[in-house]
Formats: C-alpha cells, sequence, structure tokens
C-alpha cells in the first residue's frame, strides 16, 4: 500500500508542478539589508544581519530545483556581490544544501553543517567547515550559534545513515534569532528565548509528511512554546515539494495570528 501511496503522491506532485511551467513567476520585493534585520528569500533560505554580521541559512538561489520550477522571482541578482560571514545548514536534502548555490559563496564564510557533508564542502572551496551536532556551539569574537536538534530525516535521498537535522539559535549582541531548519513538531525548543523564530509552515500534505514536517498549527504551537517575541514563517510559497496550497498555509496563518506571526513577502526586510 505505501508503494502504490507513493506513486499516487508523485503522480500528483508532477502533475501540480508541470501545470506551472508555462505561468510567469510571482514578483517579489527587492528590499535591502540593514543592521538587526532578515531579508526572506524564498523557501528556507533568509538572509540575517545581526550586529553587521551576515549569515545566510540554507541557501538556493536555482530557478529549477530538480524538475521543480520556482515559483517566485529571486529578491538577489547575485549572491557573489555580497560577502556572506556565516552559512547555517540544517540538513542535507537538495532544497537545503543546494551545491550550485553554495558554489557561489565566498569561501572564507564560516559554515556550520550538519554530520556527512563536510567532505563534499571542503572539495567546493570552503575553509572554515564545522560539523556540529545537537548542543554544540559555535562561537568567536562577534557571535555565538548554539545547534538543536530539529525532528526530521537528514539523509540526502532517503537512503543510507540517517544523519541529524539542526535547528540554529543565532546570538550577537544582545539580540537573539532563532532558526529553525525543517522540523516536525517537537518539544526541543521549549522555553528557548529569542527576539525572532524563523519557522517553517509549509510541506505538511500528504498528512503522513507530519513525521518530518509542521503543519502551521504545529509550527505555531512550536512556538508558542518558546518564549521568543515574533514568529516569521518561512518554507513555503517559493517550490512545489508537497501537495497543499500556499493560499491554505496563508489562511491558516491568518486564522492563529494573535499578532505575533510576522508574515512577509519573498524579498521583504524584517527588522528585529
Amino acid at each position: 500500500m505505501a508503494f502504490f501511496s507513493n506513486i499516487n503522491f508523485l503522480y500528483k506532485l508532477t502533475k501540480k508542478n508541470i501545470s506551472y511551467y508555462n505561468k510567469p513567476r510571482e514578483n517579489c520585493l527587492y528590499d535591502t539589508l540593514s543592521k538587526d534585520s532578515i531579508i526572506w528569500l524564498g523557501h528556507a533560505t533568509v538572509l540575517i544581519n545581526v550586529n553587521n554580521k551576515i549569515i545566510l541559512t540554507d541557501p538556493v538561489f536555482c530557478n529549477y530545483l530538480g524538475y521543480m520550477k520556482r515559483l517566485v522571482k529571486l529578491p538577489i541578482d547575485d549572491i557573489r556581490n555580497l560577502h556572506i560571514d556565516y552559512v547555517l545548514l540544517s540538513h542535507g536534502h537538495t532544497d537545503h544544501i543546494h551545491l550550485p548555490s553554495l558554489k557561489k559563496i565566498n569561501k572564507d564564510a564560516v559554515v556550520l553543517t550538519p554530520k556527512g557533508y563536510k567532505h563534499v564542502l571542503s572539495l567546493l572551496g570552503f575553509k572554515n567547515i564545522h560539523r556540529v551536532l545537537a548542543g554544540d556551539v559555535f562561537s568567536d569574537e562577534y557571535i555565538k550559534i548554539t545547534t538543536l536538534k530539529a525532528e526530521h530525516d537528514g539523509r540526502r535521498y532517503y537512503v543510507g545513515n540517517n544523519y541529524a537535522s539542526n535547528s540554529y539559535l543565532i546570538e550577537a549582541n544582545k539580540k537573539k534569532i532563532f532558526y529553525a531548519g525543517d522540523t516536525a513538531y517537537t518539544e526541543e525548543f521549549n522555553n528557548l528565548e529569542s527576539d525572532l523564530a524563523l519557522m517553517p509552515v509549509g510541506c505538511y500534505i500528504p498528512e503522513r509528511f507530519s513525521v518530518m514536517h509542521c503543519s502551521p498549527e504545529e509550527s505555531f504551537k512550536m512556538f508558542k512554546q518558546m518564549n521568543s517575541k515574533i514568529m516569521l514563517p518561512i518554507h513555503y510559497k517559493t517550490f512545489i515539494l508537497s501537495l497543499e496550497d500556499s493560499k491554505d498555509t496563508y489562511n491558516r496563518l491568518d486564522k492563529l495570528n494573535d499578532g505575533s506571526i510576522k508574515v512577509i513577502d519573498i524579498g521583504q526586510r524584517f527588522n528585529f
């Protein structure tokens, strides 16, 4: 039954993706980064300025992810024009560790990665790579980054060793930003303090995806169990990786919003 269920899912997913091939990409915003702000670049890719240090999460800058068309324009012309100080990689799936996108990033950036990907990152030319697991802390004179456990299968192609998936808490100059990465519902983040929580809200249909992803309701529940000021939803709207519609995601977020959820457009800046 699982085999036929997967075939049915892949058929529906492929059909939905193909239906967008001849449609123009949606426009995005082109805000500029400022001190203590973020810009959502789409999917799980977020550009963060904290105390004028630039952090990039799970960079994906392609127009096609395999056969999946990017639905919204890229809000940045060329990432090579921006010097990145730190790169945070949550897990090995191709929509999070995207090798062609990583090739474009300056190779003196500090890279934090889960187990299993240090060698390939070194082959790309990165010189300052740190393999981190839950509980590990990276720090230098500018920043402190704590690794937490995400509830997600970190294997690149769902075969072989099940490497861990990471979430990260970034601290600098009395500011705290939490990047959840990709996760199912978990209580690992309970009581975590942050000024801003970047929380995934997409990839929740079919329901069996709940073992690795969270719905908007589950994401909001995790946020409410933290001590975080603002939840900013990410990981939706950019690629069709599952069967829900982004309008459904918007509607669910709108019903949940008690003033603590900040929904922004791709390419929009939010100051924290």
